[in-house]
């Protein structure tokens, strides 16, 4: 059921650092220094980009938005749409471009938009694991432009495969290479033959990061609040530390670094005592920039519950809302992907999220099919009471950039 909900989410990026066993020889090369957090560079111009871009993910996310655990992937989302768009032509392009946040630019601004973006991301956090696998997959018999995979080869490193979508055979190698990408988080995004499909195009993300902090070595079965009223027994987290917190319209943000602080988890609470759903109508983008510029350091009691869960849903209609009509259309123009006359049938994600004492595991994998047509002295830390023991947002992003990867809500 869709919400009328501007909600802000998550980047999440993870993070592997590997001990050897034993001692060290005389010859052995010296372990390689973790990395700084080196902020990514973005022009003027990139950084109005870059804010049109996370403000396409507060909009799927206020179209899909309903009353359960949610999380959605708005970079997944893009990489997979920009892909499509290097292949779309007039009306259709033009709506593509404006839907993710291009509206006046063309297919070159949007592609080295992203190459950077990606570059960038995929360099932040050498304690960090944060990747990123693009592939198209087409029945050979449609005749798609060299032109159209050269392009998606240079900007999003695309693979390309062969594919016949009415045997199993091709379920079992989208399926695999989907596992692969995302470490076994995700094994399948076809369930079987679809005969009316000519091509697939994919994303995968994959993030895996340990906390740039300790939580307490034991969790607690506590209380947490459900969507609802009704009351539940969670494994909750709880830590003392100093972190940046802030409160704006209501509600309280703490920002949860991983590895060396170049990505972070940020936990959001609505207000005490107000309905989520309408908090959760209220809450808009001035809000959310009123919690990124009011942080500061605080000492942080947090209480965090450790949760997993996975989430899977279809796109089509939130992007035909946001403008993006003509694609799914029989007046699609794909002219510079294919020979043949085709169009967007189907756009789904599937998403997996894992939150524990060491760190947070992610994935997400969007599918998208397509068939035939017919500064001062910092002050001392005030201490604070941080408890995601009722329904809360949270967002995992890039913190140079804000880039938000990761878009989510924990109400059960």
């Amino acid at each position: 059921m869709k919400r009328t909900a501007f909600i802000l989410f998550f980047s999440l990026l993870a993070l592997v650092s590997l001990s050897a066993c034993g001692k060290q020889g005389p010859d052995d090369p010296e372990p390689e220094p973790d990395k700084e957090f080196v902020p990514i560079e973005l022009t003027k111009a990139e950084e109005e980009l870059n804010q049109a871009s996370n403000h396409f993910g507060f909009d799927i996310y206020h179209q899909i938005y309903e009353g359960k655990d949610m999380l959605v992937s708005p970079l997944s989302l893009s990489l997979a749409l920009s892909m499509a768009a290097n292949g779309a032509e007039k009306t259709t392009a033009k709506e593509m471009l404006a839907t993710l946040g291009f509206a006046g630019k063309d297919k070159e601004t949007m592609n080295t938009y992203y190459q950077k973006m990606i570059e960038g991301l995929l360099g932040a956090d050498s304690k960090t694991t944060f990747e990123v696998a693009n592939s198209i997959w087409a029945d050979e018999k449609i005749g798609v432009k060299k032109s159209f995979t050269d392009a998606t080869k240079k900007y999003y490193s695309s693979e390309v495969y062969s594919a016949d979508f009415k045997t199993q055979a091709t379920v079992n190698a989208i399926n695999k290479w989907c596992s692969d990408k995302t470490h076994g988080k995700i094994t399948s995004i076809m369930d079987e033959p679809d005969p009316r499909l000519v091509m697939a195009l994919i994303n995968a993300l994959y993030f895996k990061g340990e906390w740039a902090f300790d939580f307490n070595e034991k969790t607690r079965k506590e209380d947490f609040t459900n969507l609802g009223g009704s009351k539940s027994k969670v494994d909750m987290m709880s830590a003392e530390e100093k972190l940046l917190y802030s409160e704006n319209g209501g509600f309280s943000m703490v920002q949860l670094p991983y590895g060396n602080g170049a990505f972070s988890m940020n936990v959001i609470l609505p207000p005490k005592g107000e309905d989520f759903d309408k908090a959760v109508a209220r809450f808009n983008a001035d809000i959310f920039d009123g919690l990124v510029r009011n942080r500061s350091q605080a000492i942080v009691n947090l209480k965090l519950p450790k949760f997993t869960f996975e989430y899977n849903t279809s796109l089509v209609s939130a992007l035909e809302a946001l403008g993006m009509k003509q694609a799914f259309t029989d007046d699609a123009d794909f002219s510079a992907m294919t020979e043949k006359s085709v169009k967007i049938s189907m756009v789904k994600q599937k998403t997996f999220i894992d939150v524990n004492e060491k760190g947070t595991e992610a994935a997400a994998i969007t599918f998208i099919g397509v068939v035939a047509t017919s500064i001062g002295p910092a002050p001392e830390p005030r201490r604070v009471d941080f408890f995601a023991d009722r329904p809360f947002l949270f967002m995992i992003r890039e913190n140079s950039t804000g880039a938000i990867l990761f878009i989510g809500q924990k109400v059960k």
